[in-house]
């Protein structure tokens, strides 16, 4: 199982604009010798890695992002909205390196790879009552 917890989802489209363009103006993604980057519990939809690696394609052409979600249900309809992009009916490239996996904290990813980059935000607050 996973390590996490599912939370809402409720990331919209271009909300993360701010922080993908920093990302692609790191060094680390510019000079890393494997451009993989991870897009940590991307939310009910896959948009947020479709626009993370727009974004980052721009610095790095040959980024790859992987989207982790705790959540199966997601991580079917990310793969669904996948086959969408590659049919070329978004105006995302039909190309783009994306990918979408079953995973939490750990990360887990395919042939022992390591991230370049790992973007997760959690927007959730936990009150305790003392």
């Amino acid at each position: 199982m996973p390590i996490g917890a599912i939370t809402r989802g409720t990331t919209n489209t271009n909300r993360l604009r701010r922080v993908d363009r920093w990302i692609a103006a790191q060094a680390v993604l510019r000079q890393t010798s494997d451009p993989l980057v991870v897009d940590l519990g991307y939310g009910a939809s896959g948009v947020t890695a479709f626009e993370l690696h727009q974004r980052l394609a721009k610095s790095r052409a040959e980024v790859e992002v992987v989207g982790l979600e705790i959540s199966p249900d997601r991580v079917q309809t990310a793969r669904a909205q996948l086959k969408t992009v590659r049919a070329g009916a978004t105006g995302f490239a039909a190309d783009a390196r994306v990918s979408f996996a079953l995973g939490g904290f750990e990360t887990p990813l395919p042939r022992g790879r390591r991230a370049a980059v790992i973007r997760a935000f959690q927007r959730t607050a936990t009150v305790r009552r003392v």
